[in-house]
C-alpha cells in the first residue's frame, strides 16, 4: 500500500467512477484501474463491486475510506503548518462552533481576537453541534464550542456555562412595551418554532407552553436560531431562541425580552481528550467570556450538571 494507490482510492471514492478520478488525478484511466487493484491486492478485501459497467463501493470500502480521510486530513494539517512556518505566523487556532454561536457572536469575537494577536491566523467552522464533537475528538480542530450534555470519551472540557433564551418579535410589536414576556403572552400569536435538531431546547419550549395552557399559532419551523430570528425580523411571527442570536437581531430592530418560565441552553468548549487546551486557545475563551461580560451574561458550570458523563 502507498500513497499514490491510496489518492486513487480516495478520488475513485469521491468521483464515483474510473474515468473521473482520472481526470482528478491527471493520469490515465488504466493506471487509475491498476492503483485500485493493486491496492485491492495488498489489503486482501475487494473495495469495488463492477456490475453494468458501473462501481459500487463495497461495505469494507465505506469503512476503510473514513480511515483514509484521517490520513488525508492529517497531510492537510501537515500542510497548512508548513505553510504558517513559511509565513514566519507564530500561531495558529482551528476553531469548530455550533450554529447558534458561530452566526452571531462568534465572528466578533474571531474577529477581536486576531486584530489583538497580529502573530496568529486561524480556521473558523461552523457545525452542528454532534459534528463539533466529532471534528474536534478526531484532532481536525484544537477548540470546540458545542451544546450540551455531550457524551463522549475523544474530548475534555473547558470552560461550560448556563444562559437563558430570550423571547424576540417584530419591531413595533407589542411585547417591546413589556419588560418580561411570559408563555401564557404566546396564546394564539404567530409563531416561528425551532425544528427537531434542537430536540432538547425544542422539548424546553414546548413544556413550558403547555403548562401555561396557551396555544400559539405555529405559521414556520426551522431548525437554526439565526433562520428563526431572521423569519422573525421578516415579520412571520414572535420566537424564542439564544440569548446571543436575540442581542445580535436586537441590534437590527428585532424586539428581544426575557422569557418566563427560563428556559436554559447549556454550552462549552471542548477540545481533543489527548490534547489539553493550550495557552493560545485559552486566550481565546478568555476573549470570548470579554465579549459575553458586556452583552449576554454567563453562568459557569460543571459539565456533569448537564447529564455529561
Amino acid at each position: 500500500m502507498n500513497s499514490k494507490q491510496l489518492s486513487a482510492f480516495r478520488a475513485v471514492m469521491l468521483a464515483g467512477s474510473m474515468s473521473d478520478a482520472s481526470r482528478m488525478l491527471y493520469v490515465s484511466q488504466p493506471a487509475v484501474s491498476r492503483l485500485i487493484k493493486d491496492l485491492e491486492e495488498s489489503l486482501g478485501f475487494t473495495l469495488f463491486d463492477r456490475r453494468n459497467s458501473r462501481l459500487y463501493p463495497t461495505q469494507a470500502a465505506h469503512a476503510f475510506y473514513r480511515e483514509v480521510e484521517r490520513h488525508f486530513i492529517g497531510m492537510d494539517n501537515l500542510s497548512q503548518a508548513a505553510d504558517q512556518i513559511r509565513m514566519m505566523r507564530s500561531g495558529r487556532l482551528r476553531i469548530a462552533v455550533m450554529p447558534a454561536l458561530a452566526f452571531s457572536a462568534m465572528p466578533t469575537v474571531v474577529s477581536r481576537f486576531l486584530k489583538s494577536h497580529g502573530d496568529v491566523s486561524a480556521t473558523f467552522s461552523p457545525h452542528l453541534s454532534p459534528e463539533v464533537v466529532n471534528r474536534v475528538g478526531a484532532q481536525q480542530f484544537d477548540l470546540g464550542l458545542a451544546m450540551l450534555p455531550v457524551d463522549s470519551k475523544e474530548i475534555a472540557f473547558g470552560a461550560c456555562y448556563k444562559v437563558n433564551c430570550q423571547c424576540i418579535a417584530p419591531a413595533g410589536h407589542r411585547f417591546a412595551e413589556q419588560k418580561r414576556v411570559n408563555a401564557a403572552d404566546l396564546d394564539r400569536e404567530p409563531f416561528v418554532a425551532i425544528g427537531a435538531q434542537n430536540t432538547i431546547t425544542r422539548f424546553r419550549i414546548d413544556v413550558a407552553i403547555k403548562e401555561s395552557l396557551a396555544r400559539p399559532d405555529e405559521r414556520i419551523e426551522t431548525p437554526l436560531f439565526s433562520t428563526a430570528a431572521s423569519l422573525v425580523k421578516e415579520g412571520l411571527g414572535v420566537s424564542i431562541v439564544d440569548p446571543f442570536t436575540a442581542h445580535q437581531f436586537a441590534q437590527q430592530g428585532v424586539v428581544a425580552r426575557p422569557f418566563d418560565p427560563g428556559i436554559p441552553l447549556y454550552f462549552g468548549f471542548i477540545s481533543p481528550v489527548n490534547r489539553p487546551i493550550s495557552g493560545l486557545a485559552q486566550e481565546f475563551i478568555d476573549s470570548f467570556e470579554a465579549y459575553a461580560a458586556y452583552n449576554v451574561p454567563l453562568t459557569p458550570i460543571d459539565p456533569e450538571e448537564v447529564g455529561v458523563a
